[in-house]
């Protein structure tokens, strides 16, 4: 029983994943209607090696509505992605496109998921727009991201030192008006973000496009191009109210009332005065329709909202004449992120009684030793809450500053730490594992913990047989036992890619397959992650920091878990209020305010991904202390998952 238990738990876990994603799998393809496909095209990056280009492919998943031949040919829209997602972060627009009769294009833009070269396949141009007396220097993936507004059909002073502002988009559009079952005389674009940049220079290159809809796009002064060669056909903006990025916001620190500025009712809406959200002006029929479409929600959250879902239904349907009898309304996207949810869930639940079902073998029955209760030497509540109060607010004022840097100026190794986003987190997370360690050794050996008589056992780093000394071979197990429940996990989500095309997610990129180049940069990053949940969200954490137990089990384990979110992730809390607190108040976002707007952006934006992640890694690692008794296990399982996150989808220099 002490065997058979855990195995039954853990493997009724994973019948629940295979079944919750068999069926989110249905309901992609709308319970059959839809044909779903996955593959590549190839495709060449202008530059290169004495300008012969730049070999790559551009992954891609098709979405074909029911009764689409070449006989009868469907209108068609390429669907583009933002910054750190995916193809898959499109599936919302992709399923309802196509249940509207509109066959659907998702691809995965350069240097993400499964296409390559990398972002670096862009180039990069020499200014910002907002400032093109200077010029712009420092790392090249910095020069990528500060001149992301910077589009290939600009004039050619401003462009120059850009290669395919698209990413790839161009290449799509060519393969899509290629097949044999779409209408290449109905073809519509649409990105999310970085994708809407992608956008416009895929409309600027095809003017037979029907339609665009923008998801959180910037708007293009017609001086920097050449307006009257170049035409955009029949324009939606959809606008987040709170959208982080303030080039999304014209430069302004509110969205509200720009509805009243020339750039949007003259420039871009083509008006003589100011101009309503939420209605349409001009007309389909000659390409002059526009509208700009207010939503309630903030800059990630838009790719999945019900009104933007509901009104780029209706731009596309009327844009590309798609007969259909579905409202505008009827959406079922989210059913399937939900079962996608529920799928990453329970494969993730999976690991604990995993773990328990290896400790019953005899090789791994050395990593469970019971906590100690009898002779605890715990630090006094008073000391406990000064030590989690410095650690919340070092973590918390640090994080804009050293994940912006880390992102785009840190002087890193740029062939070898490839991760944009993830050189950022890894700039932070080992800074506040450096500190940690440092006041942790100090405590340990002149400090309180020196008073107290602490030991290494005491900090889940020893046996209780031998307190003061490291166990190799039980370092060695875990990091074996880790990888074994990981790799299990990972075989899930592999099975799940290649019977159902789905991953284990929710909307956003999370457990995806690796690609060789992504393995790697799996370990490149892996000892960093590592690093910081073994001293942070290890030793300090549960030994140091540890509270006492509770009546239950149960209930330590809801409390440890409280306070391990508390603790790890209370200063990414606090800049939560700093950053919103504000703008819901009308001022702005609160980090662009006090720090400017170089601080703001993308790691402001990634909190929603990473407290929800890293809350649910902490439950485990609560877990897995407390049946293991060391902090090993939990650590080396919790590093494994977040490097496994960063490397598997998001975005690539």
């Amino acid at each position: 029983m002490k065997r058979y238990k855990p195995l039954a738990v853990f493997l009724s876990c994973a019948a629940a994943a295979f079944l919750s994603a068999g069926l989110a799998s249905l309901v992609q393809t709308d319970f059959g209607r839809l044909t779903v496909t996955s593959g590549f095209f190839k495709t060449t990056v202008p530059g290169g090696p004495a300008g012969t280009g730049i070999k790559g492919r551009i992954a891609y998943k098709l979405y074909v509505p029911e009764g689409v031949d070449a006989a009868n040919p469907a209108p068609a829209v390429l669907v583009m992605h933002g910054y750190q997602n995916d193809r898959e972060t499109s599936a919302a627009y992709s399923i309802e496109l196509a249940r509207r009769g509109i066959a659907a294009l998702s691809v995965d833009l350069y240097g993400h998921g499964y296409t390559r070269p990398g972002m670096r396949g862009r180039g990069w141009g020499a200014h910002k727009l907002t400032n093109l007396d200077k010029t712009v220097s420092g790392p090249r993936r910095f020069l990528i991201m500060m001149t992301f507004s910077v589009l290939d059909f600009f004039r050619p002073d401003i462009s120059q030192g850009l290669a395919d502002s698209s990413m790839g988009g161009k290449d799509a559009y060519r393969f899509l008006e290629s097949l044999p079952f779409v209408d290449s005389t109905r073809i519509g674009v649409t990105g999310h973000s970085m994708g809407t940049w992608a956008s416009w220079s895929v409309a600027a290159a095809f003017p037979g496009h029907k339609a665009l809809a923008l998801q959180c796009g910037e708007l293009i002064p017609p001086e920097y191009y050449d307006a009257e060669s170049v035409k955009f056909n029949n324009v939606l903006l959809i606008q987040a109210r709170w959208d982080e990025f303030d080039y999304f916001r014209d430069y302004q620190r509110n969205v509200m009332g720009l509805e009243k500025t020339p750039l949007r009712y003259r420039d871009f809406m083509g008006q003589s005065s100011p101009v309503e959200w939420d209605k349409t002006y001009g007309s389909f029929a000659d390409g002059s329709a526009r509208r700009m479409e207010l939503i309630q929600n903030n800059h990630r959250l838009t790719t999945h909202d019900g009104h933007a879902l509901t009104a780029a239904m209706y731009w596309f349907t009327n844009a590309l004449s798609a007969g259909t009898m579905l409202a505008d309304s009827d959406h079922i996207y989210m059913i399937k992120e939900m079962l996608g949810l529920i799928a990453m869930l329970a494969a993730l639940v999976s690991i604990l009684p995993g773990f328990l079902f290896l400790g019953s073998f005899k090789f791994f029955a050395p990593l469970i030793q019971p906590l100690e209760r009898e002779n605890l030497r715990l630090l006094p509540p008073k000391s406990r809450r000064t030590t989690a109060l410095i650690s919340i607010l070092v973590s918390g004022f640090t994080f804009p500053f050293l994940g912006q840097l880390g992102h785009g100026l840190l002087p890193v190794p740029e062939n070898l730490f490839r991760m944009t986003i993830g050189t950022g987190f890894i700039t932070w997370l080992t800074f506040l594992m450096i500190v940690s360690l440092i006041m942790l050794i100090h405590w340990y050996k002149k400090g309180e913990g020196k008073r107290m008589g602490v030991t290494l056992y005491d900090l889940g780093l020893a046996d209780k047989a031998a307190p003061g000394r490291f166990n190799r071979g039980v370092i060695a197990k875990s990091a074996l036992a880790a990888f074994i429940l990981t790799g299990f996990m990972y075989l899930q989500v592999c099975i799940s890619a290649a019977l159902f095309q789905l991953d284990f997610r929710f909307i956003w990129p999370f457990f995806k397959p690796f690609t060789p180049e992504r393995l790697g940069q799996f370990f490149v990053y892996l000892p960093f992650y590592t690093a910081f949940f073994t001293v942070n969200a290890g030793s300090k954490l549960y030994g140091q920091l540890r509270l006492p137990e509770r009546r239950t089990p149960g209930a330590t384990q809801l409390v440890w878990w409280g306070y391990s979110v508390f603790v790890m992730l209370g200063g990414v809390f606090l800049i939560v209020l700093i950053e919103y607190i504000p703008f819901f108040m009308g001022l702005g976002p609160g980090v662009d305010l006090i720090f400017s707007s170089l601080f703001g952006g993308p790691f402001m934006s990634v909190m929603i991904l990473l407290i929800p992640q890293f809350a649910v890694f902490f439950f485990l690692s609560t877990y897995l202390y407390r049946r293991s008794g060391r902090v090993y296990t939990g650590s080396f399982i919790v590093a494994i998952l977040a490097s496994w996150v960063l490397c598997g989808g998001s975005a690539m220099f």
